[in-house]
Order: C-alpha cells, then structure tokens, then sequence
C-alpha cells in the first residue's frame, strides 16, 4: 500500500518512465524498494529476540490466571441459579398437571348426581338448557352423521346455544378442539 501511495505522489511529477507493464496487465516498479532488514523472516522468532526477553512476566501471567479464575468462578455461579430456577419451574408446572389431573379426576368420579349440579348452558332468549354432556353428546352426534366443524357451529349458533364459557360464539376451530 505503501508503495501505491508513493507510486501515486510520483505520478503527479509526470515521470513515468521508471515503470513498466508485465505480462499479467500490473504495473511493477523497476526495482525492489524495500531493504532486506524490512523483510519478514520465513522462521518464528526465537527466544532471544523475544520481546518479553530481559523482565519477568510471571506477576503478569499470574493477575491474567486471577481473572481468568473469577470470570469462570462468575459463569459457574450464574449457570447454578439458572439451573435452581429451571428445577423449581419444573416442581411448579408438574404440581400445576398433578392438580388438575386431581380435579379432572374428581370431575369424572362426580358423575353422581347428588355429589353436583350438572352444568348447564343457558340460552336467555329462548329459554332452553343443556347441560355441558348434552352439547358435546349433540356435537359428536352430528360428528358422526357426517356434517363439518363449521356446519356444526353455524347450527349450535342457529339454535343460540351459549358457548361453555358464555362468551362469544361456537367457531369452527372451538368444534374441532372439542372433537380431539
């Protein structure tokens, strides 16, 4: 680069002769403009031309193995507090699958009567109740005669039957959930 800038100087002086164009299609200068001691040598360099040659770098090497040692002592640390929150989130989602599989077995054991009130859905504008087992019963029904999600939705919202939350209206995608 050197050489392009101070080729690029000399060119301003209109002295081009001292170049020449090779084979390739590049300009190279006549002569080689750097010394042998400007060279790199081939060979590593040796221990006595070190440059840390002549002090002691033990005190250096020592304070860079210190930091080394706390920076991993650091990583260690916070790789075990990751770990302990892993573990506790894991302790609370299995607590949270083992209640609701404790509730949805009382559900099932509750089929009784006399244990709770069927659940049911209310239709204010036409009066009509049906119970949670009652839709889905009606839903499978239809299911199995053939008809599709949305045909299924669209006759549940003709028959202004709540969905179970009593919120919004049935969907296609809300059958096909309760389907699987």
């Amino acid at each position: 680069m050197n050489d392009f800038l101070k080729n690029l100087r000399s060119s301003q002086k209109k002295d081009t002769a001292g170049t020449r164009k090779n084979m390739a299609g590049n300009y190279s200068p006549e002569q080689d403009r750097r010394v042998n001691r400007d060279r790199r040598s081939p060979y590593p360099n040796t221990m006595d031309s070190a440059p840390w040659q002549g002090r002691d770098i033990m005190p250096e090497i020592l304070e860079h193995i210190a930091n080394l040692s706390d920076q991993v002592e650091r990583l260690v640390n916070s790789h075990e507090l990751l770990v302990e929150a892993q573990i506790k989130q894991h302790h609370v989602v299995t607590r949270f699958f083992a209640t609701l599989n404790t509730m949805l077995s009382k559900d099932t054991a509750a089929a009784d009567p006399g244990d709770h009130p069927p659940k049911t859905t209310t239709s204010y504008t036409s009066g009509t109740h049906y119970t949670k087992d009652e839709v889905l019963a009606m839903i499978q029904d239809m299911r199995n005669q053939g008809a599709t999600f949305s045909m299924i939705a669209d006759h549940l919202r003709q028959k202004e039957i709540p969905t179970f939350s009593g919120r919004g209206e049935w969907h296609a995608q809300t059958i096909h959930r309760l389907c699987k």
